[in-house]
């Protein structure tokens, strides 16, 4: 859209707020405002759905009761920006910065086609192609990466909204309705969820510490440890790892703890991936449904750990010690390293390493073996009931006095 135009819209829109009658409301359905320069303009009520508003700067801007419905926010800057009761259904603000930014009541729950259908017809009432690429492809609002740290989210509506690895501290989200939602790796320390319906969330590997869950219904929920007898300094290590893993090493810092003792501790749900665990003490430790991806266990002693669900692809663990561990159902899969960093499938496959490993009595029932290096590890007594194990492996843990 022109900029001389834009501005006459913005013009009209702002005179409409203030209750003129010579004033219009903006109409910007599917209009290109990509990079858009709109710090701290009033488009209190505007209609913007299905417009592409990526990488624009609305710092500030009073978005209130917009109907910002299927609208691309792909990193635009909404730091300190009035959202209140806004129709974000079905919106992208994947990477998008909304720092202190108040989102209260505002709508992000899934849409329809037939939502669609009502709103993303542009003035002349034609259907263009980002109209119809959106019908196409409605599905939850995708928040993933998106910083609200100190933002305003109560009461909102955010059914099945994917906030994997937000950072949402101190965040205040009273009474919000985050149904289905997806908070894995999410940084939620001192966030206030008091009253707030979780139902069936998704918060494998997120951070809580000091979060408020006061009244919360947590019904089918999966819940990361608080971490509530975890040593300060260690609490520290892990929300500086969680934030490396989120920013993709750009910020934060890589856990490197080798030989620490962490025996006994409740670590269920945390995400270590790529973390230096070399030669740790985890004996007896819960990490069930932990997120262990590419995570250096190599000389680790976990005897006695339970590790049900957890997710190990790519683990270097040799040498490792896991005697009456249990791995139930857990997966140790290899990665394809190509297809990780972006650059589709057909890679060199990275397998979980457990050569020399001592496995005696472990339980591996219905766990996914897929690939995994077993050279050298003894098996005895070791539960490979269920398991996905390729030919030669099955053979060898057979003669091994592995039960199958």
């Amino acid at each position: 859209m022109e900029s001389q135009q834009l501005a006459e819209i913005l013009k009209l829109h702002r005179w409409f707020a203030e209750g003129r009658l010579d004033g219009e409301r903006a109409n910007l359905v599917l209009c290109d405002l990509a990079r858009a320069e709109l710090e701290g303009t009033n488009l209190q009520g505007a209609v913007l759905s299905g417009a592409d508003l990526s990488s624009a700067r609305l710092s500030s801007a009073d978005l209130s009761f917009a109907d910002l419905f299927a609208a691309d926010l792909t990193g635009a800057d909404l730091s300190q920006a009035q959202l209140v009761r806004a129709d974000l259904r079905s919106a992208s603000l994947v990477g998008c910065r909304l720092y202190r930014a108040n989102l209260s009541g505002v709508d992000l729950r899934p849409a329809s086609r037939v939502d669609a259908a009502s709103k993303l017809r542009p003035r002349e009432y034609s259907i263009d192609g980002r109209a119809r690429e959106i019908q196409a492809s409605l599905s939850r609002s995708r928040l993933r990466r998106a910083s609200l740290v100190e933002a305003n989210l109560e009461r909102a509506a955010m059914v099945s909204a994917d906030l994997t690895g937000c950072d949402l501290t101190r965040a205040h989200l009273v009474h919000a309705d985050l149904s289905n939602v997806n908070l894995s790796n999410a940084n939620l320390s001192s966030v206030n969820l008091s009253g707030a319906r979780l139902i069936g969330a998704n918060l494998r590997g997120a951070m809580l510490l000091d979060a408020n869950l006061d009244d919360c219904d947590l019904s089918g929920a999966v819940l990361p440890a608080p971490l509530d007898d975890v040593p300060a300094d260690m609490r520290d290590v892990l929300q500086r790892h969680n934030r490396w893993i989120n920013t993709n090493g750009e910020k934060g810092a890589r856990a490197d703890l080798p030989g620490v003792d962490l025996r006994g501790r409740d670590l269920h749900g945390v995400n270590l991936s790529g973390a230096n665990l070399r030669a740790a003490r985890l004996g007896q430790a819960r990490l069930s449904d932990s997120i262990l991806l590419f995570t250096d266990l190599c000389g680790a002693d976990l005897s006695g750990a339970v590790l049900d669900r957890a997710d190990l692809d790519g683990a270097i663990a040799d040498d490792v010690t896991m005697v009456k561990a249990s791995l139930r159902d857990a997966k140790l899969r290899p990665v394809d390293l190509l297809r990780l960093r972006g650059g589709g499938n057909g890679g060199e496959p990275w397998p979980v390493n457990l050569q020399g490993a001592d496995l005696t009595d472990a339980d591996f029932a219905g766990a996914d073996l897929t690939a995994a290096r077993f050279d050298g590890a003894c098996l005895v007594g070791c539960n490979l009931s269920g398991c996905i194990l390729d030919g030669e492996l099955r053979q060898r843990a057979s003669q091994s006095g592995a039960r199958l």
